[in-house]
């Protein structure tokens, strides 16, 4: 059957039909979709929006996107017009990704360059982590994330997606920006030391010294898991 010849669904109705897949999906965020040109319901006389099963299936790849992908809107939005609607390989290939983060403690680190080309806004940011623009503000007081400004605009990086998505799951054990401050602190300790190694390379190819960061950064989360471990070994028995 034609998506032409299925009955068309109110606002009230996909939202029923998509919050048990997409827990943080609202109405105000299905109108925010729609005022960004990413979908395109009809509207009765009455004004009403009426979606098809066409305009379910964008908006459930839409979200799909972004838990996924933490591809910004306007991405998004550039593949539905370069597709003509929803691609058929039903991916996200085109611009970077960022990796969904893992729960496994001893997880190997990986080091994404493409992270920093992605650029989304606030209200992007707070949609791919689930956290809310206070939340967000204490990451960037505490320097664990940091925005460009542009035209007056804060803008993020795949980066502070990440960082964000990390910090929400931190916040479910009670632990707040403020406390993850004692990694930011570490991180840019382990970065100094891991740029000292990589420049006895000299003048080898670039992709070497990536290949090196790379088994390097792997090396030290191996070595904090396990240190933590040591210190935590009372407590996990």
């Amino acid at each position: 059957m034609s998506s032409d010849r299925v009955p068309r669904r109110s606002i009230g109705d996909v939202l029923a039909e998509l919050q048990a897949e997409f827990p943080d999906i609202s109405l105000s965020k299905i109108r925010y979709l729609e005022s960004q040109g990413l979908l395109e319901p009809a509207r009765t006389v009455s004004g009403y929006r009426n979606f098809s099963a066409t305009d379910i299936e964008t908006l459930r790849w839409v979200l799909v996107q972004q838990r996924e992908h933490f591809l910004p809107l306007k991405v998004i939005k550039q593949r539905l017009d370069q597709a003509g609607g929803v691609p058929l390989d039903n991916a996200a290939t085109n611009g970077a990704t960022i990796p969904a983060t893992s729960t496994s403690a001893t997880r190997t680190a990986q080091i994404h360059p493409g992270a920093g080309s992605l650029s989304m806004t606030l209200d992007e940011l707070c949609s791919a982590s689930g956290l809310d623009a206070a939340q967000i503000a204490q990451l960037e007081k505490y320097g664990l994330i940091d925005p460009v400004k542009i035209r007056g605009r804060a803008i993020y990086d795949g980066n502070a997606v990440v960082v964000a998505r990390l910090a929400e799951r931190f916040a479910a054990f009670g632990v707040e920006a403020r406390h993850l401050r004692m990694y930011k602190v570490a991180a840019e300790r382990e970065a100094g030391v891991l740029e000292q190694a990589i420049s006895t390379l000299g003048g080898k190819p670039r992709a070497a010294s990536r290949d090196r960061l790379q088994a390097l950064s792997s090396l030290g989360t191996e070595m904090r898991a396990a240190l933590l471990a040591q210190l935590l070994d009372t407590h996990l028995d």
